[in-house]
């Protein structure tokens, strides 16, 4: 009787302590910071719970020297092989319209939800043709153009600066982004509850089919003999 009474306090014990995290976890702010320094420096992500933080790097150079690289490529293309499988989603069968449309009433169901306490973007075009860096400056200006008053509407904007612009004699295309959202995960719980037969029918329409995995493996693991 006494192991079971104190096993019953241990369960009490860690179950109120995962109700504390879960309440923690959903009504502490969190915050996600992005930033990107030019010409080719790494993308520092920083995402923090209330006094938890952590920090992660995207596109940092390795130190390993390019030989041992080129040594272990054929094992690892061998690995890749043997464990090659059929996808099960493909996002080319997206209906953009529809995630277009689903995205702006997340939009409106979000509104009041997200604080941009930073939102600068510096964006300097540059193509080899003249003529698609116009087009391409002209479409991305519209966008932004559409998109800020409606954020304008449906989020905080604190501090914000965004710079979208061509240089047609630059070798190549320059961004900086650095940006600062806080929010918390409480407020997306009724949102996501409240659209989620969109959502569910979002993520169904990517998967594939066992017909398409069963044609893709019969594409790509059918021997070269049979392929050719």
């Amino acid at each position: 009787m006494i192991v079971l009474r104190i096993l019953g306090i241990l369960l009490c014990i860690v179950l109120i302590l995962g109700v504390a995290l879960t309440v923690f976890m959903l009504c502490a702010p969190m915050r996600l910071e992005c930033k990107r320094k030019p010409p080719d420096g790494p993308v520092k992500l920083r995402v923090g719970f209330g006094p938890i933080r952590k920090v992660l790097v995207l596109g940092k150079r390795s130190r390993k020297k390019p030989e041992s690289k080129e040594k272990k490529q054929p094992k690892k293309q061998k690995k890749k092989e043997k464990q090659a499988q059929a996808p099960r989603y493909n996002i080319q069968k997206l209906d953009y319209r529809e995630v277009v449309s689903l995205m702006l009433t997340l939009m409106d169901d979000m509104a009041g939800a997200m604080t941009w306490e930073r939102l600068h973007v510096t964006l300097i075009l540059h193509t080899a043709d003249a003529a698609r860096t116009g087009n391409l400056l002209g479409l991305l200006s519209a966008v932004v153009g559409n998109l800020y008053p409606y954020m304008e509407r449906a989020f905080v904007l604190q501090d914000t600066k965004i710079v979208i612009d061509a240089d047609f004699d630059a070798e190549a295309t320059v961004w900086e982004i650095d940006l600062s959202v806080m929010t918390r995960l409480s407020r997306f719980l009724h949102m996501t509850w409240k659209r989620r037969k969109a959502l569910w029918k979002l993520w169904k329409s990517i998967q594939t089919t066992k017909e398409e995995r069963e044609a893709w493996e019969r594409e790509h693991m059918a021997p070269d003999h049979l392929k050719s």
